[in-house]
């Protein structure tokens, strides 16, 4: 009788690796980088402004066209974000060896998945508060992941760093006012928009750091073309600024969750810096997921405003702590066959 004998080179046992198609996965991405996009153009800048337009039958037509066109895009995206988040949590579980590392990523992942199927669906401040604190977690989770990997230079450990913190001053200011709201306290939470501003100070840093980690070695790749669509896009909100200053900390809350309370300059030259890493990243096509990442970061913003731009988060410091990147390789390469002996 056949008995089959493994190699004593073989690894411990894990989970099976998922393969995953790399184009497959490329063009799901896309899908959800373009859904957001519109989102961000025709619901939570075309919407809110023309509703305060005075406009024509033709201008009331189209806006209600670029309602319908950025709810569903809304749609979209949300359903395309979840089934990624899922994808990219069941990764990191199946790459990771230790069982008590996989165990915490099972548990954070699994409350993730529950807490945000119980939010949607019941609404309550407890299920909100629940996912926000695992979402907390999983984000805190991918920062450590890209921090234990040897072979990442300290230029893209601090730009992480940046980001991660960034969300976690968020996350304090908006978890400790839903608890305090569930216990009933009258109070303000202490600290909460000192926190916040904080925060804010970091997305600004991370601007600068994302360039000197990812942009630097590759700026020249954006291009004549890129750099004057940079310039051109930072000048056009350089004059947004110069309007009423209501008006600028509306649209700047809109679509980026900044509040603008430090000097206009200091929020052109980080967006400028990180815009041209993102063009210089889709350039290359080495850094597909870095360019991803970065931008998914940004419709994200720093406050995230719906469910699925927390899980936009998540997905953002995943690819840039290079999870998929994992899955591409793990993919290509074979498995070793087993070799079976009979017995003598």
């Amino acid at each position: 009788m056949l008995s089959p004998t493994v190699s004593r080179m073989s690894y411990k046992w894990q989970l099976p690796r998922l393969s995953v198609s790399e184009t497959l996965l490329r063009q799901v991405v896309l899908g959800l980088v373009v859904a957001a996009l519109l989102e961000i153009v025709l619901l939570r800048l075309t919407t809110r402004i023309g509703v305060h337009v005075p406009r024509s039958e033709l201008a009331g037509d189209g806006l209600q066209a670029a309602s319908f066109v950025g709810s569903f895009a809304f749609n979209s995206a949300s359903i395309l974000a979840i089934v990624l988040t899922v994808l990219l949590l069941l990764v990191m579980t199946t790459q990771v060896r230790d069982r008590v590392a996989r165990f915490v990523l099972a548990a954070i992942s699994g409350a993730l998945m529950i807490s945000l199927a119980m939010s949607l669906v019941t609404g309550g401040a407890a299920w909100d508060g629940a996912f926000g604190l695992a979402a907390t977690l999983a984000v805190l989770m991918l920062g450590v992941t890209l921090m234990a990997r040897k072979d990442v230079r300290t230029s893209p450990r601090v730009a992480v760093a940046l980001v991660v913190g960034a969300y976690l001053c968020y996350q304090y200011y908006s978890l400790s006012h839903i608890a305090y709201r569930l216990l009933d306290y009258a109070a303000l939470p202490p600290l909460g928009i000192d926190v916040l501003r904080w925060g804010e100070v970091l997305v600004v840093l991370a601007g600068a750091a994302v360039f000197w980690a990812w942009g630097r070695p590759r700026w020249r790749l954006a291009g004549r073309v890129g750099i004057a669509l940079v310039v051109g896009f930072v000048a056009v909100v350089g004059l947004s600024t110069m309007t009423p200053s209501s008006t600028t900390s509306i649209l700047a809350l809109w679509t980026t969750g900044m509040s603008f309370f430090l000097p206009s300059p200091v929020y052109l030259l980080s967006l400028a810096l990180y815009l041209v890493t993102v063009v210089a990243c889709f350039r290359d096509k080495d850094a597909f997921w870095l360019g991803t990442g970065l931008l998914l970061l940004l419709v994200a913003g720093y406050m995230p405003e719906a469910t699925y731009h927390h899980l936009l988060i998540i997905l953002g410091v995943g690819f840039l702590a290079g999870t998929f990147n994992i899955v591409e390789e793990a993919s290509e390469r074979t498995p070793a066959p087993i070799s079976v002996h009979a017995p003598n």
